[in-house]
């Protein structure tokens, strides 16, 4: 048979199986059990289950070590868990409490944003009330003005907050007042005919002293 002879079968053929759906769809079927006989076959089949023999292995053997022990520890048991639970863990929790506190009298749960963070809070509570240092409570240190704190400052900088969340109500209040009344003084006419005047001696003074140096 020529190569045109065997493509022109080879084409007759797809052309069958286009057109016939079953046949196409016995050729995809015998396609894939070929392939699963082939992968049975070969060595990946093998792998698969030689590794599933060994996580067996692995958790029988953990099985059996874990009933021949006469007592059962539990998590609570452990020397790292129970160090956090005897003597971290409560000391968090005060200074959580210590926080909500703060948070109440700061009102800051009003407002969306607010400066008090509640992380250096917490930082500052336990640094100042660490029951090895009792010296430090009696001379409360604020976060910012501790060595560590300022040297990561240094390397990380945070950004500076608007004056609407650093100033309190009754501040802003202040300052908006003191605007309003230094406004509504600058703006009568014996105190803008009094601006207008040293504004323009000054401006005065300024000419005559460029025109000396010029000289």
């Amino acid at each position: 048979m020529s190569e045109i002879e065997f493509e022109n079968d080879y084409i007759d053929e797809m052309g069958k199986n286009v057109l016939n759906p079953c046949n196409l769809t016995k050729s995809i079927r015998n396609n894939q059990q070929d392939q699963i006989t082939n992968i049975k076959k070969g060595n990946i089949w093998q792998e698969i289950v030689d590794e599933y023999n060994k996580d067996r292995q692995e958790l029988n053997d953990y099985l059996t070590k874990r009933d021949s022990l006469n007592g059962q520890v539990t998590i609570a048991q452990l020397p790292l868990i129970k160090d956090l639970n005897e003597s971290l863990f409560p000391f968090l929790c005060e200074a959580l409490i210590a926080m909500l506190e703060k948070v109440s009298d700061e009102h800051s749960y009003f407002r969306q944003k607010s400066t008090f963070q509640g992380l250096d809070f917490i930082s500052e509570y336990m640094y100042n009330s660490n029951p090895k240092h009792p010296e430090r409570k009696a001379q409360w240190t604020y976060i910012f003005d501790m060595e560590w704190a300022e040297e990561h400052l240094r390397k990380f900088p945070r950004p500076h907050y608007p004056f609407s969340l650093v100033w309190s109500q009754e501040f802003a209040a202040l300052k908006i007042q003191s605007f309003i009344r230094g406004y509504w003084v600058r703006r009568r006419e014996d105190v803008q005919e009094v601006r207008n005047f040293w504004r323009d001696y000054k401006l005065s003074k300024e000419t005559e002293i460029d025109s000396n140096e010029n000289v």
